[in-house]
Order: structure tokens, then sequence, then C-alpha cells
């Protein structure tokens, strides 16, 4: 509709320039049709919001359980496996997949050390088709000492999978 209104003043401002024939209108004109012949409708992409959501929290849902079954190579399946994933802690910043499944190794040798995870999504923004944002806490109910944190995960859709590209835990 709004097209059409446009195309009606374009039209009805045509005639009057028409009628005055003078070069300046000529130029007026030619800038206008340039103008209007550049305008595309706007697309917008769609995509499945509440489909990505339930991906991506049953993504998080088996890294819990993997955790709390003692299973850190599979609870880092979930994790980009690329050399630019990053995750920052309190310590710094770790590059790597293979790095950061070590730093776990190394943190918690044993079952009994990892504990029970329990993870609260606070926010999931779905950016697009291929990008979210999380944000939640995160507690580890264990023997000795309960810890826990908050976090922020930067999720992409990677070869039709979601995975955790970014991870700041503190």
């Amino acid at each position: 509709m709004r097209l059409l209104q446009k195309e009606a003043i374009f039209i009805l401002l045509l005639g009057k320039l028409f009628k005055k024939n003078n070069m300046k209108n000529l130029y007026l004109i030619i800038i206008c049709t340039l103008l209007f012949s550049c305008q595309q409708p706007k697309v917008e992409i769609q995509h499945d919001v509440s489909k990505n959501e339930s991906l991506i929290l049953k993504n998080l849902d088996a890294q819990k359980t993997a955790w709390n079954n003692g299973d850190i190579p599979v609870f880092m399946e979930h994790y980009w496996k690329n050399d630019s994933m990053a995750f920052m802690s309190k310590t710094g910043v770790r590059y790597g997949w293979q790095e950061t499944l070590d730093a776990y190794k190394a943190g918690y040798p044993t079952q009994k050390d990892m504990g029970t995870l329990e993870f609260e999504v606070k926010k999931l923004d779905i950016l697009s088709n291929n990008a979210a944002y999380m944000l939640g806490s995160w507690n580890l109910e264990r023997d000795t000492l309960d810890v826990g944190g908050h976090f922020s995960l930067i999720w992409k859709k990677i070869n039709g999978q979601w995975v955790i590209v970014t991870d700041h835990t503190s």
C-alpha cells in the first residue's frame, strides 16, 4: 500500500514538473526516478525461534547429563571443535577445544570432584537462524564444597549443529 501511495505522489510530481518544462526539473525527475528504482522491498528472514531454543536447551541438558555421569569428553561434544573456540574464566582466556578439554580433565580428575551439576538459564536470545546468546547460572553440589557462578555462552549453528563457540564462566 505504501508503495502505491509513493507512486501516486511521484506521478503527480512528474506531471507538475513536465508542465514547467525546464532543465532543473528534468534533473530532479532523473534523481527521483533513480531513487525510486533503487528501492527494494524489505525481506525479513524468518527463523524458527522456538525450534532453535529447544535444540539449544536440549544440548545444555545433554551437557548436564554427561557431566553428572562423569563424562567430560561427552560434555565437551557441545563445544565447537576448533582452535578458535574461546573459554574465559577468572584465570583468563583459553583458546581451543582440546585445551579446554584438557583443562576440565585436570581440574576435575574424578567423578567425585565433578559433583552434580545444575544449570539455570536466565536468558536465551536467538539472534538469527545461526546464532544465539545465553545467560545463566551454574552450581556444583559436591561432598566437600559446593561451588557455583554465572555464565554467558555464544552458540552458533555450524554444520547443522548448535555448538558453543564462546564460554565465559565465573
